[in-house]
């Protein structure tokens, strides 16, 4: 397939464009300008305030992300349009969508509750996360095309290094938020007892830039060997060795001026410029053919990530209701670790004992149990160990509640709907999908430590979405449901039923948003964004019932894909009504 060229020169503008936001906001740190607008999304409850010195700076980083966003946005849209066919660009894509509206909300976050260490150092692992998929987004597009050799053992290097400079970034970023930037006044030693306080935390950031330097600097000479077997390898190898020299230059001159305003600029840009590179690397040395490469795919591919996500954003809708405002980082941290955990286990083993329907199916086929690139015993004890670590995890850091109900969320997934329902009752998706009604409450009980009305409304609304989404589904895939021998409504009554079927839970969900509004204690943000995301599934769904048998699966893709949507905006309201006002 054939890349537009104003479509490359659209996804290196975004990168740049990122960039900037990432670099500026590091000036916003600098010049302590990060309440220069102590209110979100305006400043001072205006577009436009008075422009002292502090609200020009952070006034203009908002600016900067707003322009930063529309390129993401456009980037977005022009590969969901043009090129979804590419799977590479699609997961791209996908993944930047996701990571830019939550890098708005982090940043509101962050000026609410007035710049807690935790949460500006989230604020920026995000950023990064998002630079980063640009990067490769740019790469892809550069060499769309590589034809490479299975023999990658040292692309491992490569992509530790950009795991380790990653982790050096946010030890960064810590630094900066506990106050012990200028705690070293000399380098490359602390120059003074650095066992206790600010100079520990100072001096334990130049330990780590040791260890990364030296992965760093080895990835770099790795590349440079082999750099006939990809394009773009031997520059990269030496722009990253460039960088990291630079960027160490730099880090010395710190304490060296007594830490002038330039260098204290200066570090945290070229860290993020030397992130970008690194990543820029990994990804070009990255072979997708070889065999630890493919079986760390397979791990991942097995807990069904893209699920797990939109699960885990659902678990955070809970925790800001039941907070009424931001939960406090280390249970929200927990929660989300634990929430990943039973739900990529519960995926695992859900593979296991689907594998003999997925192989059957056109659409499953290649998963990695059906195509034998694993064994049945490695699903499950995958499986069996995410399920533990969520337990622990959630019992230890949140509450016995919270990890009940994770670990019942997983049992009644693998026992009542895979095992029992799937395959016995047109009904299956309506009973079953409780299973994924269980992390809202997982989210409340790990702030409460129990369940009220309002968080069994959290339930129920994923209760009726639940059918209307996997239906329209059904719809599309029909075909291969009915030669898997499973009873999908769709195959059972057929078409124009299911149709039927997906308006009235669509219904549904109106006036239990509504209900949530009454009884939760949101704001008339959410409500606006209640009424606006009900009516428009509802409108999608009479249209899927209008529509005729040739444009039937057209609008089932569109119904699925909206479902997915309306309940990602639908908690992204809750979390950000929940936070304004508190």
């Amino acid at each position: 397939m054939s890349l537009s060229p104003r479509y490359r020169a659209l996804v290196y503008a975004s990168l740049v464009a990122s960039f900037l936001v990432v670099v500026w906001g590091g000036v916003v740190r600098i010049t302590g300008s990060g309440l220069g607008c102590p209110d979100w999304p305006l400043c001072h409850g205006q577009f436009l305030p008075s422009l002292d010195p502090a609200t020009r700076i952070e006034w203009f980083h908002r600016f900067l992300a707003i322009a930063g966003g529309v390129t993401v946005a456009a980037v977005v849209l022009w590969s969901l349009v043009a090129y979804r066919a590419d799977r590479r660009i699609l997961t791209l894509a996908i993944i930047a969508a996701i990571l830019y509206p939550l890098q708005a909300v982090l940043g509101g976050i962050t000026v609410v509750l007035e710049l807690p260490p935790e949460w500006v150092t989230v604020h920026l692992a995000n950023a990064e996360l998002l630079l980063a998929t640009l990067t490769i987004l740019a790469v892809v597009v550069r060499w769309p095309k590589v034809n490479r050799t299975q023999s990658a053992g040292w692309t491992w290097l490569a992509v530790a290094a950009a795991v380790g400079t990653f982790v050096l970034l946010l030890s960064g970023a810590y630094v900066r938020g506990a106050n012990a930037t200028m705690a070293c006044l000399s380098w490359p030693l602390c120059g003074a007892v650095a066992e206790l306080g600010a100079p520990a935390i100072a001096m334990l950031h130049r330990y780590v830039a040791a260890g990364v330097g030296v992965v760093v600097v080895l990835a770099c000479i790795e590349a440079w060997r082999h750099r006939r077997d990809a394009p773009g390898l031997g520059p990269l190898a030496i722009v990253t060795g460039a960088i990291f020299i630079v960027q160490v230059a730099i880090g010395a001159a710190n304490p060296l001026t007594g830490f002038a305003p330039w260098a204290l600029a200066a570090h945290p840009a070229a860290a993020s410029l030397l992130w970008c590179s690194v990543v820029g690397l990994a990804a070009v040395a990255w072979r997708p053919a070889s065999r630890q490469g493919a079986l760390v795919r397979d791990l991942i591919s097995l807990t069904k990530p893209a699920i797990m996500s939109l699960l885990l954003l659902t678990a955070l809708g809970g925790m800001f209701l039941a907070e009424r405002g931001v939960p406090p980082f280390g249970l929200l941290a927990a929660t989300l670790i634990g929430g990943a955990a039973a739900s990529g286990g519960a995926a695992s083993l859900n593979h296991y004992f689907d594998r003999d329907i997925d192989e059957r199916m056109r659409r499953t086929r290649k998963r990695p149990l059906p195509a034998h690139r694993i064994s049945t015993s490695v699903a499950i004890w995958w499986g069996i160990a995410l399920n533990a670590i969520a337990f622990v995890v959630l019992a230890v850091f949140t509450n016995l509640l919270a990890a009940a109900l994770a670990i019942g969320g997983t049992v009644f997934y693998i026992l009542v709907y895979t095992i029992w329902l799937k395959r016995s009752t047109a009904q299956n998706i309506v009973i079953g999908g409780a299973a994924g009604a269980i992390p809202p409450l997982v989210g409340w009980a790990a702030i409460t430590g129990s369940l009220d009305l309002a968080a069994w409304l959290l339930f129920a609304i994923i209760f009726f979405w639940t059918p209307a989404h996997f239906w329209a589904l059904a719809l599309l895939i029909r075909d291969d449901y009915e030669r898997a021998g499973i009873p999908m409504l769709p195959v059972v009554r057929g078409d124009e039923a299911t149709a039927w079927n997906i308006l009235a839970y669509a219904a549904s969900l109106l006036p239990l948003t509504l209900l949530l509004f009454i009884i939760g204690g949101l704001g008339y943000l959410y409500l606006a964004a209640a009424i606006i995301l009900g009516a428009l599934f509802i409108g999608y769904a009479f249209r899927l019932l209008r529509s005729g048998a040739v444009r039937r699966r057209a609008m089932a893709r569109a119904v699925y894909l909206y479902s997915l949507l309306y309940l990602a905006l639908l908690f992204v309201a809750i979390m950000v009504d929940s936070t304004l006002r508190l």
